[in-house]
This record gives C-alpha cells, sequence and structure tokens, in this order.
C-alpha cells in the first residue's frame, strides 16, 4: 500500500519534472498497470495523476497574468 504522502511526494517531483505534460506521463503508468493486471499499482498512479494535475492547474494559476 503506498501512503498519501508518497503519492504527493511522486507528484511533486513529476509536477517539477514534467509540467502539465507530468498527467499524461502518469496517466501512461497507470494504464501500463491495468493492463498488466496490478490493480493496486494502477490505483497509486491514479492518485498521482490527480495530484500532478491539481499542482500543474494551480501552479498555471498562480503565474497566469491577470
Amino acid at each position: 500500500m503506498v501512503s498519501e504522502e508518497d503519492v504527493w511526494r511522486t507528484a511533486f517531483i513529476i509536477a517539477e519534472q514534467y509540467g502539465p505534460e507530468g498527467v499524461a506521463f502518469a496517466a501512461r503508468m497507470a494504464e501500463s498497470f491495468e493492463i498488466g493486471g496490478k490493480m493496486d499499482e494502477h490505483r497509486a498512479w491514479v492518485a498521482i495523476m490527480t495530484r500532478v494535475e491539481s499542482l500543474t492547474t494551480e501552479h498555471d494559476a498562480a503565474v497566469r497574468p491577470s
């Protein structure tokens, strides 16, 4: 079982390295585990994906000129 802290830590790293493209990266990871029948890992990557999306959306809103 992956902890919530691990999910957020991974999401922060992906968001920092990939920016908004990190959402697609995490989605591909989730899909690959789903195809492989590893549902716990699939759920973990879906959680990571949603957090990356949240982080990159927040970042875009913060840097967008008003």
